[in-house]
């Protein structure tokens, strides 16, 4: 049996090939990510045709997938695929597989469990019962009954937003350049609608280059006074300095924030990002997302929108069938196929 190398393992994933008994192949577990990994661990496993990363293994362009000459899929745990470098992948004639779908619900609920959190104060409560220094004044929240929600993507994530904020009998408001008829009462024509009477704005789109900083200065001065931001999707999504800045100015009233612009210095130790200390924004990102914790209005959470117990073996069932396919000769959910 052919091996295939997992990394960014974790005690989920290992119960999960523990069960398994129909596997074709040889599960070869590492618990770091490829970009922090130590060589002398894989250096038995060189000669290797496939591997499967997360996230945390970020950065996977020439310098790391040359490590491996033989290399032909690279299985991604996880829709986004921006932590690949595609064009090289394409070059050499590397499959890259993803999981398209998920965690719609794991997803969709927990940004609005982050919606909750802000708009009723929950954790300030939370952090002032433990210090007993309690000043109800200082916790007043509001409804979201009747409040404008803006919701940037519609896809399945997105869709799941709009069910729950029915829920709670919220005016929606949508945007998407790929419109869903089942949805046209929702859409606006344009982003700016959206800015400018949206109480809360959340974002359920890909990172691209065009989706960039899609939140920059000039958006945020188009915003409701005390807009809340919600982001599980992608960092790069928003330029961090511009929602410093609107956070000091109160034109943001708070933001959850499950992924960060460069993130990496928050979530992986040091010999993860040793190789970025020369990467002027990365630097300064890093420092600004060390500010923004310091706001009580502001929720940073360890990029763990995706993690349910129901959503993570979704994500490793699908992981495994893309694998089997590939060595049936079946290619599926191939991310690299229109390059």
């Amino acid at each position: 049996m052919k091996n295939v190398l997992f990394f960014d393992t974790d005690s989920i994933l290992k119960h999960f090939i523990q069960k398994k008994s129909d596997v074709t192949f040889n599960p070869v577990l590492f618990d770091e990510s490829l970009n922090a990994i130590h060589k002398r661990l894989i250096d038995p496993y060189l000669n290797a045709e496939m591997i499967s990363v997360f996230v945390h293994s970020e950065s996977l362009d020439t310098k790391r997938l040359d490590l491996f000459p033989d290399l032909k899929l690279i299985a991604t745990r996880s829709t986004g695929y921006n932590h690949i470098d595609l064009a090289y992948c394409k070059k050499r004639g590397i499959v890259v597989s993803n999981v398209p779908r998920y965690g719609e619900s794991t997803v969709a609920e927990f940004a609005f469990g982050l919606i909750l959190a802000l708009s009723r104060k929950i954790i300030l409560g939370r952090n002032a019962m433990a210090h007993n220094h309690i000043e109800i004044e200082k916790y007043i929240g509001f409804d979201l009954e009747g409040k404008t929600i803006g919701v940037i993507g519609t896809g399945s994530i997105g869709r799941h937003v709009i069910q729950i904020a029915r829920g709670f009998n919220m005016r929606i408001l949508a945007y998407d350049l790929f419109q869903n008829p089942n949805l046209k009462e929702y859409y606006v024509d344009n982003l700016n609608d959206i800015y400018r009477q949206a109480d809360i704005i959340t974002l359920h789109i890909p990172s691209t280059p065009q989706n960039f900083h899609l939140l920059n200065e000039q958006a945020f001065r188009q915003m409701k006074k005390g807009v809340i931001i919600i982001n599980t999707a992608r960092g790069d999504l928003i330029d961090t300095q511009a929602l410093y800045g609107a956070l000091r100015q109160g034109i943001v009233g708070g933001a959850g924030l499950d992924v960060l612009e460069n993130e990496d210095f928050l979530l992986h130790d040091e010999a993860a990002v040793a190789h970025r200390t020369n990467d002027f924004d990365f630097l300064l990102d890093s420092a600004m997302n060390l500010k923004l914790l310091q706001f009580q209005n502001v929720i940073a959470t360890p990029h763990i929108a995706f993690n349910s117990v129901d959503a993570i073996n979704r994500i490793n069932q699908t992981t495994f069938s893309n694998i089997q396919s590939f060595l049936s000769g079946q290619i599926q959910n191939n991310v690299s196929k229109g390059l």
